[in-house]
């Protein structure tokens, strides 16, 4: 059976979702919680690759199981105990076979955010630009991103890696 976990994380201590030798990951501490709980290997495929430090809101992963999850709210719970408290479970729910957590979205959403006035509570989640923006510019040049029609550098490709 397989199911999409919706969770949130946040990135400042993790080197990224996916795992690597030498490095803690959110892909690793999941599968860890997961096989720990289900008693068997779980393997966790996400979304996409998040870079080292970096957060996500509303992030899905899937992962398969060899029978049906018994209590999908007791799991949740007994998963957000284990977890790191930067690491939070929203919700678990079955899908079909052929859903895949990275190529079945029809679309995503990457939120990037600045800060002018430094603020000790939007360290992690916010860059600090120490300088005025000019906004007029900004737009300005915004609009020479309507211009490229070619974003195959950005497109997913069929690959766990």
């Amino acid at each position: 059976m397989r199911y999409f976990i919706k969770l949130s994380y946040k990135g400042t201590k993790y080197h990224g979702w996916q795992y690597q030798p030498n490095a803690i990951s959110i892909q690793e501490e999941l599968e860890k919680v997961f096989s720990l709980l289900l008693k068997q290997k779980i393997k966790i495929t996400g979304a996409g690759r998040t870079d080292a430090g970096v957060h996500a809101i509303n992030y899905i992963a899937h992962f398969d199981v060899n029978e049906e999850l018994a209590d999908v709210n007791k799991f949740i719970y007994k998963a957000n105990s284990f977890l790191n408290e930067d690491i939070a479970i929203h919700d678990v729910f079955e899908v079909n076979k052929d859903a895949h957590a990275r190529f079945s979205p029809i679309s995503r959403t990457y939120e990037y955010r600045i800060h002018t006035e430094k603020n000790p509570f939007l360290k992690d989640f916010s860059y600090y630009v120490r300088f005025k923006l000019d906004f007029d510019k900004m737009n300005e040049a915004s609009k020479l991103l309507f211009e490229y029609e070619d974003f195959t550098s950005f497109s997913k490709l069929h690959t766990d890696t």
